[in-house]
């Protein structure tokens, strides 16, 4: 097995780190890491971390410089960023055996000091790793596997596992709680009982815990760990989020919903927060690849799916309670988006970026929050095309996202009677499509501008010159103006 690994590592990897090992008289050379688990796994990898054994510092990074690009900012953790010559991959970490003395007690994002040493034993570098499915080594001479911690026995079992103590290991640096989350996520492994344990006594303190002001872990690595996840698996990840008690310290207008009752004949599947479950399994039903094929929803639209609903516990009202004529929670979408700009600044949520899935923007998920029930509003038969322009073409990735969005939500809608809301979808998508034949590259193009019209109808600048143009736009989309004299002719009946 641990030669077939060896060859399937990019042939510029492999033929770089020869060289390497050729070239520095008693080096041995380890692949590290992540790396080592995804080859073991079969899944995909970008990120090359190497441990470089047998060499001093000074010679090795003076051989890094002569053999590509060096960046000198992870030096301080014991860390080359190295981009060798022809390699086009992203920057290989390079390192020597390292320990780490941790402050004791602290659990603080990278509160340790790191010693390297190029004679330390390879086994000790990996024992002071977080998981054990990371803490393997792939010796790059002799095409071995070194596991030290049994990460190979995980793998194979599907679980996380912390290496030695999950009191010790995660109380180092408290960020492995939400990392164990994340990762058990990306590879679909269960946590095992005493890391689970672990992660849940220690849930608060990462979430919420501080010292001298700062946070122990920032927000912006709790954004990062969080929208991995749930990129990652949505509906594993918010069922584990909860399990851990992150939920409910990160986000308790989500665990809001638990409880909160819906009018049966409309929603059968149960409560807002089994409803909003429901919403996230959407992404991998057969229904989302006949309506959108291989497109991966963006990471606005797996929020605004988890935030769809936050607004019902706010509005909600009984017949027992209220005396209203059955559970309402009328104005929900309005409420719930007023939340979320709070929400995506507490969390820091903009500040991660997903190479696929872009970046969250606060005000992008307040606007999708608060459309989301564009079909329960209306028909799509009676929409305007003015209002199908200016929802699904006047920003056309913002539109689809609401399409998106409305079909998660439509997906864990279901009536008592057992018919399917998605048929609506599919109508109001032949609505977008007709909106769009009258359109020059998604754009519309008006036959008058505002000074056109202000000449024409000696007309000073104010309000009234974009009434008229909004006029005028709904003219051209419902097919009844198409040239400058219509345009006027109409406009002229409307002052």
């Amino acid at each position: 097995m641990e030669q077939r690994l060896s060859k399937l590592l990019p042939k510029g990897f492999t033929a770089i780190t020869k060289r390497l090992l050729a070239d520095l008289t008693g080096a041995k050379a380890y692949l590290v890491g992540g790396a080592v688990r995804d080859l073991m796994l079969g899944r995909p990898t970008k990120d090359y971390d190497l441990v470089v054994a047998g060499v001093p510092i000074p010679k090795l990074e003076h051989w890094l410089a002569e053999h590509g690009q060096v960046n000198l900012v992870g030096k301080t953790f014991g860390v080359f960023k190295w981009q060798p010559a022809g390699w086009s991959g992203e920057a290989i970490d390079v390192a020597l055996p390292r320990t780490e003395h941790v402050n004791i007690g602290s659990g603080q994002y990278r509160d340790f000091t790191i010693q390297s040493d190029p004679n330390l034993p390879i086994e000790q570098d990996l024992l002071r790793r977080d998981f054990t499915i990371n803490a393997l080594a792939l010796d790059l001479k002799r095409g071995e596997i070194i596991d030290p911690a049994q990460g190979r026995a995980d793998l194979s079992k599907g679980r996380i596992r912390t290496v030695g103590s999950p009191e010790q290991r995660l109380n180092e640096d408290l960020s492995r709680t939400l990392r164990a989350v994340r990762q058990a996520c990306q590879l679909n492994f269960r946590l095992e009982p005493a890391t689970l344990k672990g992660v849940i006594a220690l849930s608060g303190r990462t979430a919420t815990g501080s010292k001298q002001g700062e946070w122990l872990v920032p927000r912006e690595v709790v954004a990062r760990e969080l929208l991995k996840a749930l990129v990652a698996n949505p509906v594993m990840a918010l069922g584990l989020l909860d399990k851990t008690g992150f939920l409910n310290k990160l986000l308790p207008e989500v665990v809001a919903m638990k409880g909160v009752p819906q009018p049966s004949q409309f929603h059968s599947e149960g409560d807002v927060f089994e409803h909003t479950m429901l919403a996230l399994e959407a992404f991998g039903s057969p229904e989302w690849r006949e309506f959108f094929g291989e497109t991966r929803p963006s990471l606005n639209v797996v929020v605004a799916t988890v935030l769809h609903d936050i607004g019902k516990p706010l509005t909600l009202r009984t017949p027992e309670l209220h005396g209203v004529n059955r559970i309402r929670t009328d104005g929900h979408d309005v409420a719930g988006a007023q939340l979320v700009p709070e929400i995506c600044q507490r969390l820091r949520l903009s500040s991660y970026v997903d190479p696929e899935r872009g970046q969250v923007s606060g005000e992008s998920i307040t606007w999708l929050v608060q459309r989301h029930l564009l079909l329960a509003h209306g028909n799509p038969d009676v929409f305007k095309p003015s209002t199908i322009y200016r929802y699904f073409w006047h920003d056309a990735i913002r539109g689809m996202e609401l399409q998106q969005l409305i079909f998660t939500d439509m997906h864990a809608t279901r009536p008592r009677d057992g018919h399917s809301l998605t048929p609506r979808l599919t109508e109001l998508r032949q609505r977008i499509a007709e909106v769009g034949s009258k359109l020059k590259a998604g754009k519309l193009e008006l036959v008058l501008t505002g000074s056109d019209i202000m000449a024409a109808f000696k007309l000073r600048p104010g309000p009234a010159i974009g009434r008229l143009l909004k006029l005028l736009e709904e003219g051209q989309l419902a097919g009844r103006i198409k040239t400058k004299r219509q345009a006027e002719k109409f406009l002229k009946e409307q002052l």
